[in-house]
């Protein structure tokens, strides 16, 4: 079987085979109805007879289907075809724990994250009456976005000892001495409970006995029972009388309550364990509580104490599973320590009249911030991050924890008519010090000086670190910028930039983007040898393209200013990710895709070329790719994890993963409930899942409140088409829909997708043609997506798919080549 190619089993066409157990072969397939990727587990019957197949596995099977848990690996369907036996499971990418321990112990954190989710999932099966079996670190997966999912609930049969194979002279390689071989008709021998060893049943205090198992090789990277310097510590007796060694003799720095915890659930009789899984998920909470992880990395969640334990609601369970998730994530690979490397410039305090600088505190971090951007090998955090913060509350130090960087720069001004006082610090952040400093004060602002002063002494700082190399370019830009810039343009050029930051990040009004326009134009027009100013001129003209506040006239502009600036700054990070952004909404996706790998390779450190490379990559249907790109921008900046997560959610919606997709965004809600993007991005999700009138609240909750929004209309169209409510639908396809859609390729797509639902081809090709053109390439998609379903046969549409077929593939070898020569 495994030689033949593309078999199909109802409607699951097979992919490839993805490994075997002691219960059946798993392959990963292909669902061809509903357009997603499964997996599918043969059973194998060995002795059983059909009909004892029927009331043993696809009984379990059948009832660990009615657990519905952000934690649980979902189960879709069980049945028989051609006289075999079959289960459809949730595909899900990720890391198996085993695979994670292999790589040794784990941070506190991890342990404390996946510890709570796998006992909230446990929590949930157990309270339906159903028992897990064969909990281990294979069955439990970990994904990019850090969501803890158990597999195979309910697969494994109540033991007979009688079957059990055990051979003391065999091991597992990973450091585990019983041999771990899943038997036909119980568990995993490293992780079953003492008891089961004699009464062959499971429950619920053996489940938590592997969770325990589990906790413990997690946080100190070996079994409980290894014993290496025992004759006999390949037995059954290890585990039913032996005691494990002191989780802190191997973990010095874990917490005496996580030690007491672990051992609570290795206890060897029963009773004297936890009662139940959700009393060892708030034993593990009140312990994440106790360290105030939660309230530094994900501030809002209200954790109940053990004495006070409520059952959650769904939304309560989805919003702590977020945040765990997230906390998961992100001290995956970091260990939970400052990242070397990075630094955040905070706002500057005005100690003045508001009035005498507004946002100046802002603006000015901005500028130092991209100075310091200049240091390739330093991750600079965007201090746009903190726009939304009260300048006057923020602790640097707190911040700095926060946003995880090793260096926090903080200052204060004051503008008079006397001139400019300004004060700065550099803060080491681990060591809680103060590395660098100073003052400065001038007659008249000149924000040329400023940014000099300051950043030479950071430079002179970072220089003594071994890990830091300085970009070539440096001393010569020092040199080229020493020239003063006039306090009447230095002010004049602050305040666009702070204009233009409240429009992208504070969802400002187009009025600040018009004046943004305006100073820039003037400060450029004044100092042509300024390139910040012909920078500032460029993003501004693109935001009226993107926000679909004008047309091409802006990205002619935005080409010319982009222009000037590199001319006389190749170097400018910002002018060159602006110009990608530009040649994708001008659709030149090649000089783009040759854009973005020069920014990865001069410029990888900054999240904001790892993102749009993620953005391109997966517009172009290289889904894998792009995901790997978000991942690496989250690290480089956990502030911005919700607008992160909506890009991933994006991902798995294309690739047909609605769950995966829902819990992306259900954790960048829970980061920011407000967050625009994230909420369209769940309208949309709504639409795919077949909830169209939630779908149409949620998109017109958001329009309702920014009508700019227009990329929101043709899915609203789509979900009233649907509805049978044509005229409905054609009342959001006006004028401005149109203009949008003209140069935004995503835009066009959408709108195509909307005539093809409504039945209008010809409208339907015109607009697919014209996101083609503007660089949507991502054929994977346009080739499954249902909504199309009425003109597949039609000659055109398929000349279109043939075409986008060769495209795919020449771009998958172009971006293999590209991004090969990207340093990782």
């Amino acid at each position: 079987m495994s030689g033949m190619k593309h078999r199909v089993i109802e409607h699951y066409e097979l992919v490839r085979k993805l490994g075997t157990g002691g219960s059946g072969v798993v392959w990963l397939a292909n669902d061809t109805e509903l357009q997603r990727p499964v997996v599918l587990k043969l059973l194998q019957r060995g002795a059983l007879t059909p009909e004892q197949m029927r009331t043993t596995y696809l009984r379990e099977a059948r009832l660990a289907s009615a657990i519905e848990h952000p934690n649980v690996c979902g189960i879709y369907e069980v049945g028989e075809a051609d006289n075999e036996a079959f289960i459809v499971m949730q595909y899900i990418p990720g890391k198996p724990l085993d695979r994670i321990i292999d790589n040794g112990a784990a941070s506190l954190e991890l342990v404390l994250s996946v510890g709570i989710q796998v006992a909230d999932g446990l929590a949930a099966a157990h309270s339906l009456g159903i028992f897990h079996r064969d909990l281990k670190p294979a069955n439990i997966i970990l994904t990019d976005g850090g969501l803890a999912k158990i597999l195979d609930f309910g697969l494994a049969r109540r033991i007979n000892m009688e079957e059990v194979e055990f051979d003391p002279a065999k091991h597992a390689e990973r450091k585990i001495p019983i041999d771990a071989k899943y038997t036909a008709r119980g568990g995993t021998l490293a992780y079953m409970a003492p008891e089961q060893f004699v009464t062959g049943q499971s429950s619920v205090q053996s489940d938590i006995f592997a969770v325990g198992v589990v906790l413990y090789e997690l946080l100190t990277g070996r079994h409980p029972f290894h014993r290496p310097d025992s004759p006999d510590f390949q037995s059954i007796r290890a585990i039913q009388f032996e005691e494990p060694p002191p989780i802190r003799e191997l973990a010095p720095d874990a917490p005496v309550e996580l030690e007491s915890t672990i051992l609570h659930c290795l206890e060897k009789q029963p009773a004297a364990r936890f009662a139940s899984a959700a009393e060892l998920r708030e034993s593990l909470r009140t312990i994440l509580m106790a360290k105030q992880l939660d309230s530094v990395m994900s501030p809002g969640l209200n954790m109940p104490s053990r004495n006070h334990l409520e059952i959650p609601t769904p939304e309560q369970e989805k919003r702590s599973t977020g945040i765990l998730s997230m906390l998961a994530e992100r001290f995956r690979e970091s260990g939970g320590n400052q990242q070397h490397n990075t630094i955040v410039v905070l706002p500057f305090l005005n100690m003045g009249p508001a009035d005498a600088a507004p946002l100046y505190g802002y603006a000015l971090a901005d500028a130092i911030s991209a100075r310091l951007a200049r240091m390739q090998s330093l991750v600079v955090r965007p201090s746009s991050a903190l726009m939304n913060l009260n300048a006057r509350q923020l602790d640097p130090l707190s911040i700095g924890q926060k946003l995880r960087v090793e260096y926090v720069v903080a200052g204060s001004f004051l503008r008079s008519d006397q001139g400019f006082d300004l004060n700065w610090q550099m803060l080491d952040v681990p060591a809680q010090s103060v590395r660098a400093g100073g003052s400065i004060n001038v007659n008249s602002f000149d924000l040329v000086a400023v940014q000099n002063e300051i950043s030479a002494e950071i430079f002179a700082v970072l220089r003594g670190t071994a890990t830091v190399r300085i970009a070539s370019r440096t001393k010569e830009l020092e040199q080229e910028d020493s020239r003063p810039l006039e306090q009447e343009l230095s002010e004049e050029y602050l305040q666009a930039r702070a204009l233009l930051n409240s429009f992208m990040f504070r969802r400002g009004s187009a009025d600040d983007l018009d004046r943004a326009k305006e100073l820039f134009n003037r400060v450029s027009q004044r100092d042509p040898s300024y390139a910040p100013a012909w920078t500032g001129l460029g993003v501004t003209h693109l935001q009226y393209v993107r926000h679909g506040l004008g047309g091409q006239m802006h990205l002619i502009e935005t080409r010319r200013a982009l222009d000037r600036a590199l001319a006389i700054d190749p170097g400018s990070v910002e002018a060159n990710l602006y110009r990608v952004y530009m040649l994708l909404s001008r659709g030149e996706k090649e000089s783009a895709r040759h854009g973005i790998a020069h920014l990865l390779q001069t410029a990888g450190n900054d999240w904001n070329v790892r993102r749009i490379a993620g953005t391109t990559l997966r517009s172009d249907g290289q889904y894998e790719a792009a995901l790997a790109e978000f991942q690496t921008a989250l690290r480089l900046n956990p502030s911005d994890a919700a607008a992160i997560y909506n890009d991933r959610a994006r991902v798995f919606q294309y690739q047909g993963q609605m769950e995966l997709a829902e819990d992306e965004v259900q954790k960048g809600l829970t980061l920011e409930p407000g967050h625009t993007r994230l909420r369209i991005t769940r309208g949309y999700q709504f639409m795919r899942i077949g909830q169209l009138e939630r779908a149409i609240a949620a998109l017109e909750e958001v329009i309702a409140e920014d009508k700019t929004m227009r990329i929101v209309y043709p899915t609203i169209a789509m979900c009233y088409a649907q509805l049978g409510d044509r005229a409905k639908a054609s009342t959001f396809i006006v004028d401005e829909t149109l203009a949008a859609a003209e140069a935004d390729s995503e835009m066009a797509y959408r709108l195509a997708t909307y005539f093809a639902v409504d039945g209008e081809a010809v409208e339907a090709l015109h607009w697919l043609r014209r996101a083609v053109y503007l660089g949507n390439e991502n054929y994977p998609w346009f080739s499954k997506n249902p909504a199309w379903s009425r003109l597949h046969g039609n000659a055109d549409f398929e000349l279109i798919l043939t075409d986008l077929k060769k495209t795919f593939k020449r771009n998958s070898k172009n971006w293999k080549r590209l991004l090969s020569q990207v340093e990782r």
